[in-house]
């Protein structure tokens, strides 16, 4: 009599028993390596680049608004505000990528609030030749991107071509 017998397991049944540890062990495995090689890939994105950038000497003037991504935030209790105003800005050249209510939910009280980071600062101004004055704040973002807030006292985009005078 054999083992296998004995314990009434066959030969089989253990080398199936075998694949199966092994493919999940596989697959965990796997699994932790998606999750690690995403962390990573968060945590890059967020960093800001080690290597020193070189200077950009972009200004307003040198951009066309298709040049600039812009994000539209509804700061205001009016509905559909952020749309119509995406609306606008994408009959005017610009590269609208989001729109929604304000994700930091502030408390604006005038007209509204650009957001960008130092590699936005020329977008921006093409921006403001727009949308008219609107608070600034900078950010430590790294993209070009410039976040259009809007506030109580928003009464519209202004006529007119895009930009500073130039």
């Amino acid at each position: 009599m054999t083992d296998s017998d004995r314990y009434g397991e066959s030969s089989e049944a253990r080398a199936r028993s075998r694949r199966s540890v092994i493919t999940v062990s596989l697959v965990i495995l796997m699994l932790f390596f998606a999750a690690w090689y995403a962390l990573s890939y968060m945590r890059a994105a967020d960093t800001p680049n080690a290597s020193p950038t070189p200077s950009s000497t972009t200004t307003a003037c040198d951009l066309a608004p298709e040049d600039v991504e812009v994000n539209v935030y509804n700061a205001t209790n009016r509905a559909g505000l952020a749309a119509q105003v995406a609306k606008g800005l994408r009959e005017r050249g610009f590269t609208v990528k989001t729109v929604a209510n304000d994700p930091k939910r502030a408390e604006l009280t005038g007209r509204g609030e650009l957001r960008y980071g130092d590699p936005g600062t020329s977008g921006a101004e093409l921006v403001d030749g727009t949308v008219g004055v609107f608070a600034r704040r900078v950010d430590e973002r790294t993209r070009t991107s410039v976040d259009v807030v809007l506030g109580p006292q928003f009464d519209g985009l202004l006529g007119g071509a895009a930009g500073p005078d130039c």
